[in-house]
């Protein structure tokens, strides 16, 4: 099997405690980073997995958000100046929100 060759730069004490585990536990550097790598990517991919259900009712309660005239058309007046500060607000969250999940899925 063709092999793929990928260069990381580490910090000098971070690649010496890597070098020593690895050879505490009888590994070379690159097949200890490839087993770490598998057990950090499962459970990442675990935990995206526990959350998928939630992250898809956020995407669907956010959309239907989007879709909602505001400021309603009833209900009480509300300032223009009022009615921008919350749209901001809004717009805001949605970003942090959007941020965070993408965060997640690097």
């Amino acid at each position: 099997m063709a092999k793929t060759r990928i260069s990381i730069s580490l910090e000098p004490e971070d690649a010496e405690a890597i070098k020593a585990v690895a050879a505490e536990h009888g590994l070379d550097v690159s097949a200890f980073l490839v087993m770490a790598g598998r057990k950090e990517a499962a459970r990442l991919a675990r935990i995206a997995a526990a959350f998928a259900d939630i992250d898809a009712a956020l995407a669907e309660a956010e959309a239907e958000g989007d879709a909602l005239a505001w400021p309603p058309a009833t209900g009480p007046d509300v300032d223009a100046d009022e009615a921008a500060r919350v749209r901001s607000e809004i717009a805001a969250a949605r970003a942090r929100s959007a941020e965070r999940r993408r965060g997640s899925a690097a």
